[in-house]
């Protein structure tokens, strides 16, 4: 018959065998830490086979530490992906808590209408490497790639009118077709792009760059923050950074009527439902696009005989 042991023995026995990268054990690690404290707050040890009320105080414990709800929800992933290991290597497991999650709080990232990158792309009041950094940004804004895929682009991975390129972090094969401002910029460069900084200088510089273009509108900042919502109007330009330019691509092909599955074969995205929380599309955007649809359409001819048939 299946035992529960100490969670905390379990977590030190399992992360010493973890095949794992050590960035990812050390986030196991912290998730377990941050439990171990809420075990030792509450002067109740913590087993194998904690229920959803355990968890459920764990979630409140988390939030009176002022986390973020992101980091919320990762630490009680983290602590679900624990438990899985621990039911395959035999330990008494509680199935009722493999259901429990945490909700999706509505990001505040922002995206980048074809307007706008247009805007920053012809934009020149720039010192040399401000004009290289931009250069790379668009480059992200027109491929749906991630920052460690564009920053390394080399003249190997431009095949006649597209990029292929294996990407670093899923190692998947892609091929995007070179949008016509992609073909300028690599042209521009002879196809030798110039060094990438790091993603940390990147972040910073395209903040400051697109400060200086003008992205100052303030954008609604909301966000849990602990156990308060926290509310504040925060200039755009703030918000934008490498990501930015990925998902500002996808929501425009998005827009522009590209099949979601298409998309997906650049993104990655494995649901539509993950692709879909990556989409940012206003209501007024959605209802502009729904008014040009033909359902919409009005068409006077096919109305009369509608109503004659009431």
């Amino acid at each position: 018959m299946a035992q529960s042991v100490l969670f905390h023995v379990f977590a030190s026995e399992y992360l010493s065998i973890c095949k794992k990268s050590d960035t990812y054990k050390k986030s196991l690690q912290n998730a377990v830490n941050h439990l171990q404290r809420f075990s030792d707050s509450s002067g109740t040890p913590i087993f194998t086979n904690l229920n959803e009320q355990v968890i459920e105080d764990f979630v409140y414990y988390l939030q009176s530490q002022n986390l973020m709800s992101s980091t919320v929800k990762n630490n009680i992933n983290r602590i679900k992906y624990l438990l899985r290991k621990a039911h395959r290597l035999g330990y008494e497991v509680d199935s009722v808590v493999e259901d429990f999650n945490v909700p999706d709080e509505e990001g505040n990232a922002v995206f980048l209408t074809m307007r706008e990158v247009y805007k920053i792309h012809r934009y020149t009041n720039l010192t040399p490497r401000e004009i290289e950094i931009k250069d790379y940004f668009i480059i992200g804004c027109l491929t749906a790639l991630r920052f460690s895929d564009y920053s390394r682009l080399r003249p190997k991975n431009f095949i006649r009118n597209k990029i292929v390129i294996k990407t670093k972090k899923t190692n998947t094969p892609v091929q995007v077709p070179m949008h016509p401002v992609v073909r300028e910029i690599i042209q521009k460069y002879n196809k030798e792009l110039p060094p990438a900084p790091s993603a940390q200088h990147f972040n910073r510089q395209i903040k400051k760059i697109c400060r200086k273009i003008g992205f100052k509108k303030k954008v609604l900042f909301e966000r849990q923050i602990g156990l308060l919502r926290v509310s504040k109007l925060i200039p755009k330009y703030q918000f934008i950074s490498s990501h930015t330019a990925r998902r500002s691509a996808a929501t425009n092909m998005y827009l522009a009527g590209i099949m979601p599955f298409r998309i997906m074969l650049i993104t990655g995205h494995k649901t539509e439902k993950s692709f879909f929380k990556y989409i940012r599309i206003t209501r007024e955007e959605n209802v502009k696009i729904l008014a040009k649809h033909k359902f919409f359409a009005e068409d006077k001819r096919k109305n009369k005989r509608y109503l004659k048939g009431i």
